[in-house]
This record gives structure tokens, C-alpha cells and sequence, in this order.
């Protein structure tokens, strides 16, 4: 009996330990500040090949989740990665060691920006009074 108790909490905790390892960052956006200079998040003109990423010893597993009705580029030090759809959530593999990670709407209204970490779970999101006022069509009127 003590065995099958001892069981029952060692699993418990190794539940609790593999849920907490992967646990989501959620990232709240922030209005994208426009300057005259250049930006360093560009998205590449053409076609441009990539070579199949494959997870090896050292790599990661990076996902996005993408809670808002917005199309989000994606950069992995300043390195283009990708469009995420409205509504959609994919991963991404990548070496270890990356630095940060940037994303931004496709018409650069909203950005998230967090360091990077492996095997890490990313959800954007705006700020309930954000998405409140974009739902009822009001506009802020601020030049930038």
C-alpha cells in the first residue's frame, strides 16, 4: 500500500515538474512606436530558400500562438521567419542559443518582443480594452 502511495505522489510531481517546464509566456502587445530610421525587422523582397530545420542535440522548439485577429511576422534575432495567421498557432525550430524574439501585426500597429528561451511557448495577446475599442470600429487619432 505504502508503494502504490509512493507511486501516486512521485507521478504527481513529475506531472506538476514536465507542466511548469512548458508553460506558456503570454506576451501583451504594445503599439509600435514609427521613427525615421531604419528598421531593423525587415521582411525580406522574393523568394528566399531555406534550409529544412531539423531538431538536434542543442536545438529548440519554439510555438506561437496567436490569440488576436491580426496576421504577425515573426523575427528570430532580427532574422525573418514567418507570417502566423489570425487565430493560428505554429512552432518553430531553431539552434540554441538565440537571443530574442520579435513579432509585430503586418501592419505594424502591435509588436511583442521577449528574449529568447528554449522550448518555449509564446502566446500574443492585446490588452482587453485594445481589442474592446478595435471591435467597436474606434480609431485613436495619433500621429506618429
Amino acid at each position: 500500500m505504502k508503494a502504490k502511495i509512493t507511486m501516486i505522489l512521485f507521478a504527481g510531481v513529475l506531472f506538476f515538474l514536465s507542466s511548469s517546464i512548458y508553460a506558456q509566456t503570454e506576451l501583451q502587445a504594445s503599439k509600435v512606436v514609427k521613427s525615421r530610421g531604419v528598421s531593423e525587422y525587415v521582411i525580406p523582397e522574393g523568394d528566399i530558400v531555406m534550409e529544412k530545420p531539423i531538431l538536434s542535440r542543442g536545438g529548440c522548439t519554439v510555438k506561437f500562438d496567436n490569440w488576436t485577429g491580426y496576421y504577425v511576422d515573426l523575427w528570430v534575432d532580427k532574422v525573418y521567419k514567418g507570417r502566423l495567421n489570425p487565430w493560428e498557432d505554429s512552432q518553430l525550430i531553431l539552434p540554441e542559443g538565440y537571443a530574442e524574439v520579435y513579432c509585430r501585426t503586418m501592419g505594424e500597429t502591435y509588436q511583442w518582443q521577449s528574449v529568447g528561451e528554449c522550448n518555449e511557448e509564446f502566446v500574443l495577446k492585446l490588452e482587453a480594452e485594445e481589442t474592446e475599442s478595435t471591435e467597436t470600429g474606434s480609431t485613436d487619432s495619433q500621429d506618429f
